[in-house]
């Protein structure tokens, strides 16, 4: 029928989805620079840097001391270290830079990644209509409510930042920030990991295969060459009852 659901295939939206992710950290990388400029993020990495090699070469602390492991340090490196440790942690100026440098870096990844998603997940999908992206928009697919009426503002807001950004993006984003420079908490990991088991249940059971953003928003991803959208509802209601009528006239008394 010709309101069937014309889903997308997988080849199309992980083409899609793989352009698009590619797009989203190339503009957000941009953004973490300019915010990173704005809020003045690298002079205090360079008082904690600064201040972390002059204590270093004051106590004689290596990088390969560090490197290694607490089982392979010899007694007298582990007091080093911790003499180090206990100086750093006594310099005001350095713990204040530091303090500046984890709470800078949490706003830099998420102010920079609110920004490419608004950019290129909500005002692009405006401007092309039928909720494209670039990616999408350059494979032929398209999203629309469920029920086969274009999205409106609320949906692709809710689907957009509600969904991809803070429940799919923001978690994993704090989670890798904390793996690789140690700044935020070890709470990011545990929320990381869960919500992508969530995000696993959520595919495996859904009858569109569909991910967390698009139940939130009610929308599903279709092959926009086959698929009808509709305006409003009240032009699918319309379009129904003409088929229907037509139907009905078509048949014999």
């Amino acid at each position: 029928m010709i309101l069937d659901l014309q889903k997308a295939s997988l080849l199309k939206r992980a083409s899609a989805f793989l352009l698009d992710a590619i797009l989203l950290v190339v503009l957000a990388t941009g953004f973490f620079y300019i915010i990173s400029v704005v809020t003045g993020y690298e002079q205090h990495r360079l008082v904690v840097a600064e201040a972390t090699e002059r204590i270093s070469q004051e106590y004689g602390v290596t990088a390969k001391m560090t490197s290694k492991s607490y089982e392979e340090l010899t007694e007298a490196e582990i007091t080093a270290i911790n003499a180090a440790d206990k100086a750093l942690q006594s310099d005001a100026a350095a713990c204040r830079a530091y303090a500046m440098v984890a709470n800078l870096s949490t706003l830099i990844v998420s102010l920079g990644l609110l920004l490419a998603f608004i950019l290129l997940e909500f005002v692009v999908p405006l401007l092309f209509g039928n909720g494209q992206t670039l990616g999408k928009k350059i494979f032929g697919i398209a999203v629309m409510h469920i029920q086969g009426v274009k999205l409106g503002h609320v949906a692709l807001f809710t689907r957009t930042v509600l969904g991809k950004y803070a429940v799919e993006t923001m978690p994993l984003a704090l989670s890798a920030l904390y793996l690789i420079s140690g700044l935020g908490s070890p709470v990011f990991l545990l929320i990381g990991a869960a919500l992508l088991l969530v995000q696993l249940i959520v595919v495996i059971v859904s009858h569109e295969n569909a991910l967390l953003h698009d139940k939130m928003a009610v929308t599903v991803t279709v092959d926009l060459a086959s698929q009808m959208i509709f305006d409003t509802y009240d032009q699918l209601l319309e379009y129904k009852k003409k088929m229907h009528a037509e139907k009905a006239a078509s048949q014999p008394y």
